[in-house]
């Protein structure tokens, strides 16, 4: 192995759920981070992984990680992978969170097409964590968890449409 590692790989170890609420500076300690002010919003910092580091969620490649501060605490934390690999992504979550609530709707594409999304949802009183196949691309999958009031309008967008029903991607 002789190569040293930069830090943590896996975004579930450096961004770790139970880190929701925590100070910046205690989760720059675990995961390295590059922090920019929001132009909008002062109190709002948004960050993202070093090159290197936090790449993958569970031994599977991610493609993007943003991390949210709100008051310079971890406020939520969303993750992108490629929908192909969604089907992989599941039994890790499970295996470190539990089951979860399955929260699968029907899709309706263009041309008449609908497909499941599957949907799973873990809310605990300290965060809440959503793992979506189908994020708003057909080819984009999201794990995106945060604080119950950070993820509140996230959560009420998808409990809108009741396990089983249909809404547009």
């Amino acid at each position: 192995m002789g190569t040293a590692v930069l830090g943590v790989e896996d975004v579930l170890d450096g961004l770790a759920p139970e880190l929701v609420g925590s100070e910046l500076a205690s989760v720059l300690e675990g995961a390295e981070l590059a922090c920019r002010q929001d132009r909008a919003d002062p109190g709002i910092r948004r960050c993202s992984p070093l090159r290197g580091v936090l790449g993958t969620l569970g031994g599977i490649e991610v493609t993007a990680v943003e991390a949210r501060f709100d008051d310079r605490r971890l406020a939520q934390v969303t993750i992108y992978l490629a929908e192909s690999r969604f089907a992989a992504l599941l039994p890790v979550l499970s295996a470190r969170l539990g089951e979860g609530k399955s929260w699968n709707v029907t899709l309706r594409a263009g041309m008449a097409g609908q497909f499941e999304d599957q949907i799973r949802i873990w809310e605990s009183d300290h965060y809440v964590l959503i793992a979506q196949q189908f994020d708003g691309k057909i080819d984009r999958s999201s794990v995106i968890y945060g604080s119950p009031d950070a993820m509140g309008s996230l959560l009420h967008q998808i409990k809108s449409t009741p396990p089983g029903g249909v809404r547009d991607l």
